[in-house]
């Protein structure tokens, strides 16, 4: 649908938008601890399938 509309994101990028979403959301369930946490525990269940390892500094840019 988002395809319909020409509002799909343009670059490939190793954090795409939606997956920037869930760790926006992600991190409301863990205000305690920092972003690079966050991402750990976002990604625990995806053992055996390849993630992106961004720095602490990709996951600051990525939430702006």
């Amino acid at each position: 649908m988002l395809a319909e509309t020409g509002r799909t994101q343009q670059r490939i990028r190793d954090l795409p938008s939606r997956v920037v979403v869930y760790l926006l959301l992600a991190g409301s369930l863990f205000p305690g601890i920092g972003w690079r946490q966050v991402w750990q525990r976002l990604t625990a269940g995806l053992e055996g399938l390849e993630t992106a390892a961004p720095t602490a500094g990709a996951l600051a840019q990525a939430r702006r």
